[in-house]
C-alpha cells in the first residue's frame, strides 16, 4: 500500500506505547496529533522538536482533545487506569469516542490488555477485587468505542510488557531486586506472553495501513513466551546479575501466605498470566511484524537496564 500523509491522535504520547506508535508514525511522513498536560516537560519538548503538534490538556478536557483531533482521519487510543478512579478511564474514552466521531475520524485503533476476553469467565477474576475491576473497566472501554461505530475499528490487547521489568514498575516485584528472587503461583512450564511496546506500535502501523485486514478484530499481542525462570535468565544475564530464581509457591505455601495476600494484584496477576499462549496467535503476528525477543529488548533498553 502507497504511503500517504495522513493525520494521526495518539493518545499517551509520553508514554511507551503513544510515544512509540508516534515515533514510527512520523517515520512514514504522517502527521501525528496529541495532547499533552506540560508542554514545556522534557519528552513534551523533544516531541515537539520531532513533529509532533501538540496540544496542552488532558483527556477530559474537551477543548483540547477539539483541538489536537481536529483534521484527523486515525485515532490510536490508549488510556492509563488510575486505581483510586476508575471510572476516570470510562469518562475520557467516552469523550475521545466522542469527539473523534463528531470530528471525522474513520479509523480507531484502540490497545486494551489481553486479559479482557477473560473477564466474565476466569476463576481467578473475582469481581470486587482490583484486577476483575481494571479489566472491567477495559472491556467497558472496548465497548464505548465498538458503540462509536468507527467505519474501521481494531482492538489490540498486548500481555506482559517487558518494560515492567524496568524502573519504575519492576518496584512492584521489589523482591526481584532485593532477593534475587521471585516468588509467584505460575508454574514452573507457565509461558508469560511478553510484549514490547514497539511491537505494539508496529503492529498499529501495520493496522492502520492494511485497516480491511484487522477491521473488526481484536487481536492478543506477545513478542516471546517465556517460562519465569527463561525470563529471570535474560534479566539477570542484561544486568551482569546471574543466578536469579523463580520461587514457585505451591498450593500450601498459598493458604499460609497473610491475610488478603492473594488479592495484591501482583500475586493475583501471576495467576491470570497462566493461560496466555491460548489468546495470542504468534504465528500470524510473525507474519504481519518482525517481533522483538526479551533478550534484544534488554539490549535495545540497556541504558535503563544499567539502573536497576
Amino acid at each position: 500500500m502507497a504511503t500517504q500523509s495522513l493525520s494521526v491522535f495518539v493518545c499517551g504520547v509520553t508514554g511507551n506505547q503513544g510515544g512509540a506508535v508516534a515515533k514510527r508514525l512520523l517515520e512514514l511522513n504522517w502527521n501525528v496529533h496529541a495532547t499533552v498536560r506540560d508542554l514545556e516537560s522534557p519528552k513534551a519538548v523533544a516531541l515537539e522538536a520531532a513533529g509532533v503538534k501538540l496540544t496542552q490538556g488532558d483527556w477530559e478536557d474537551e477543548e483540547a482533545l477539539k483541538t489536537s483531533i481536529a483534521g484527523c482521519s486515525k485515532m490510536f487510543i490508549n488510556l492509563v487506569s488510575t486505581w483510586d478512579d476508575f471510572d476516570r478511564e470510562r469518562r475520557q474514552a467516552a469523550k475521545i469516542v466522542d469527539i473523534a466521531k463528531e470530528s471525522g475520524v474513520k479509523q480507531v485503533i484502540l490497545s486494551t490488555s489481553l486479559g479482557v476476553s477473560r473477564t466474565f469467565t476466569y476463576i481467578y477474576l473475582q469481581p470486587g477485587t482490583m484486577l476483575h475491576t481494571f479489566l472491567k473497566v477495559k472491556k467497558d472501554v472496548e465497548e464505548t468505542m465498538k458503540e462509536g461505530r468507527f467505519d474501521l475499528c481494531t482492538i489490540v490487547r498486548p500481555g506482559y510488557f517487558m518494560a515492567n521489568f524496568l524502573e519504575p514498575v519492576i518496584e512492584g516485584y521489589s523482591e526481584i531486586l532485593e532477593k534475587g528472587t521471585w516468588s509467584t503461583v505460575l508454574k514452573a512450564d507457565t509461558r508469560l506472553g511478553l510484549i514490547d511496546h514497539d511491537d505494539v506500535a508496529k503492529f498499529t502501523v501495520a493496522a492502520f495501513q492494511n485497516p480491511d485486514r484487522f477491521d473488526g478484530r481484536a487481536i492478543g499481542l506477545a513478542s516471546e513466551f517465556l517460562t519465569p525462570q527463561e525470563t529471570l535468565d535474560c534479566l539477570g544475564q542484561a544486568m551482569g546479575r546471574p543466578g536469579l530464581n523463580a520461587v514457585f509457591l505451591t498450593e500450601e505455601d498459598v493458604a499460609k501466605l497473610p491475610a488478603g495476600s492473594f488479592d495484591n494484584p501482583y500475586i493475583k496477576g501471576d495467576k491470570c498470566l497462566e493461560h496466555m499462549e491460548e489468546l495470542v496467535d504468534i504465528q500470524e503476528l510473525a507474519t504481519v511484524i518482525p517481533l522483538t525477543s526479551f533478550k534484544d529488548f534488554l539490549e535495545r533498553e540497556k541504558a535503563h537496564v544499567k539502573k536497576l
